[in-house]
């Protein structure tokens, strides 16, 4: 015998995820107001958000009130929200030259967080160990077990995939890496990229503080200019399975014209500060500035750096006129990133002056973050719960 169409357990687990969704983007809502949301009955939602408190997943929060508000008859309304504590969700993040690894609730709070150091030239199997080492850390720590985690996100920068037999492509396979960590993690796991995890965790974890918008446009401020696009609350990929890339001017010769110019005003009298941080030695200059340490240079410099972000970030404005997102996030994962962010943003609010445009709240500090907000999505919110 076929079946058409969707089981109950499918279509209350769609349910339930449009819920959780809602109360994310919302915060604390009311039974009416959830189903008015998302169009099913008052009784139903009744059903399905009792047998989510039962279960521990929601939570009764109290009533509903507004400074205005007036005393009514009748029954008040309840606000239900998500029990941060129902489960808890796990990041580790490979980039720049360190893993950042943590725990977390279902919003996001951090509960334990570590940074350590991955040295240059690490082999893969010294990577997996320090993985390893802070998987098993953290289980340990905040005595963890596997049921009462939803799951593991794990974020690696592209540098790193040669070193960790990662594919390249237009999207990674990581079929090979994967079975390494399979042998210590014992809960679900997925990949992600960090950008990936930042969008999510801004729409998952901290969108409900703030004005929600469901379309938002994020850009990684670094050496090269990706995102991610989110639609509808829901992670956006092209055809090919791409997230957003933002296309580039010929990257060696606006390099080449920056050092050129720089050569040109760099000198005792014009650029005295740094003349004296490198001892006259421009190679010094080119690693001062790779740091970000944008701060410390004059202005003739600072100059040819922001015409710098702005030649490489010039098709930034058409992306946006494109997805025509209701916010525009600029990602700096590094304090070295933000002056590249500070400046794309001056250039978008003189082309797109319409835009809402705000810097992503995911800090260095934090990182492991992006991986959780991607297990908290996948194995939490797509499964309504379950």
């Amino acid at each position: 015998m076929i079946s058409n169409g969707i089981s109950k357990l499918d279509l209350k687990r769609r349910n339930r995820m449009q819920i959780l969704r809602l109360l994310r983007r919302n915060g604390p809502t009311s039974r009416i107001d959830i189903a008015r949301e998302i169009g099913i009955t008052k009784a139903a939602v009744t059903i399905i958000t009792n047998e989510m408190i039962q279960d521990g997943i929601l939570y009764e929060k109290g009533e509903q009130r507004t400074p205005e508000a007036r005393a009514t008859r009748g029954r008040k309304k309840i606000l239900l929200d998500i029990c941060a504590t129902y489960k808890m969700d796990m990041g580790i993040v490979l980039e720049g030259q360190n893993l950042y690894a943590g725990v977390s609730t279902l919003w996001g709070e951090v509960v334990e967080k570590q940074t350590v150091p991955v040295a240059i030239g690490a082999s893969r199997e010294e990577i997996v160990t320090q993985m390893e080492d802070l998987y098993r850390q953290l289980i340990y720590k905040n005595d963890l077990k596997p049921e009462q985690i939803t799951g593991l996100g794990i974020c690696i920068s592209p540098r790193f995939f040669d070193t960790l037999h990662i594919k390249r492509g237009v999207q990674p396979d990581y079929s090979d890496f994967e079975k390494y960590i399979q042998k210590f993690v014992h809960v679900p796991f997925l990949f992600g990229t960090l950008s990936e995890g930042a969008a999510i965790a801004e729409v998952d974890y901290w969108q409900h503080k703030t004005v929600p918008a469901d379309d938002i446009m994020l850009i990684r401020c670094a050496e090269t200019l990706e995102g991610a696009v989110i639609i509808g609350q829901e992670l956006y990929r092209g055809a090919s399975g791409r997230v957003l890339h933002i296309p580039e001017p010929d990257r060696s010769a606006v390099e080449k014209a920056l050092w050129e110019k720089a050569g040109e005003v760099f000198s005792a009298e014009r650029t005295p500060n740094l003349w004296r941080l490198t001892d006259g030695n421009i190679g010094r200059l080119r690693y001062i500035l790779r740091e970000g340490r944008t701060f410390e240079c004059d202005k003739p410099i600072q100059n040819l750096l922001e015409e710098f972000v702005r030649a490489r970030a010039s098709n930034i404005p058409l992306a946006a006129e494109l997805y025509d997102p209701g916010k525009i996030l600029l990602f700096a994962a590094h304090p070295g990133e933000k002056w590249i962010a500070e400046t794309i943003r001056k250039l978008l609010a003189e082309q797109l002056p319409g835009y809402t445009v705000e810097l992503c709240r995911l800090e260095e500090r934090c990182l492991f973050l992006a991986g959780a907000a991607l297990a908290t999505r996948e194995f939490f919110g797509n499964r309504g719960g379950y």
